[in-house]
């Protein structure tokens, strides 16, 4: 009776899992800048299931306070791992730092330890044709950090890097650089609640850049052998 009840509770636990992961994960997105007196834009869009676990989110932008317009496109998957697209323009007069971020909450969680990758690269466009200008880190701040429960543990393209344009309508590309892909390969911590991706980066007036980033976190697979092991040592007593 025991062994029947713990195949029971494990297949209500399998059942529900299965539920849940039929919803889409509740992503979460802002936009900010360091503009004087400027409130970051946060919004919670909804995903279209895609067929195999994962979602696709999108749509356009204009900050009510001018100073950007945006489209994107992020595609996620709560198991996890997180894409994102962006191309902002800065309708500002002036040179601003922007922080794009993404976070998307995970299950089950990654214990006790990570393997984790990531992506970034797009381009720049002189796109008010005055033939100055583009885009360039912020101080002290990678153009691109892959975040676990809030914390940067992979940068990339770290400051100083820029990319600037030298004639009318010029666009420069920001070379993708791959980190721990395929794979993923680099050793990382535990993730409990989210993972995410922050952008962030200074741009010239009327300048436009567009960035495709990419984050994906695996358990580190004597985790996973662990793992099967306690559960066989676990129906083995039943027994």
């Amino acid at each position: 009776m025991k062994y029947r009840s713990v195949l029971f509770t494990a297949f209500l636990v399998v059942a529900f899992a299965a539920v849940s992961a039929s919803a889409a994960p509740l992503l979460n997105m802002m936009v900010m800048t360091d503009a004087p007196g400027d409130t970051p834009v946060n919004w919670a869009p909804s995903g279209t299931d895609n067929g195999d676990g994962s979602f696709t989110y999108g749509g356009s932008l204009v900050d009510p306070d001018g100073h950007w317009t945006l489209e994107w496109e992020c595609t996620a998957k709560a198991d996890p791992f997180l894409s994102a697209s962006y191309t902002l323009v800065n309708t500002d007069v002036n040179t601003l730092t922007y922080t794009l971020l993404s976070t998307l909450p995970i299950a089950p969680a990654v214990t006790p330890a990570s393997l984790m990758g990531g992506s970034v690269g797009g381009s720049v466009t002189d796109a008010n044709f005055n033939g100055v200008g583009g885009a360039a880190t912020a101080p002290g701040m990678p153009l691109y950090a892959g975040l676990m429960d809030g914390v940067s543990v992979l940068p990339i393209y770290p400051d100083p890097n820029a990319w600037n344009v030298t004639f009318q309508g010029e666009t420069v590309n920001i070379p993708s650089v791959n980190a721990g892909l395929p794979g993923p390969v680099i050793p990382g911590p535990a993730v409990i609640n989210d993972i995410g991706i922050q952008n962030q980066f200074t741009l010239t007036p009327g300048d436009r850049v567009a960035l495709t980033a990419f984050f994906v976190v695996t358990p580190e697979p004597s985790s996973c052998v662990l793992m099967m092991l306690g559960v066989a040592a676990l129906v083995g007593r039943r027994r």
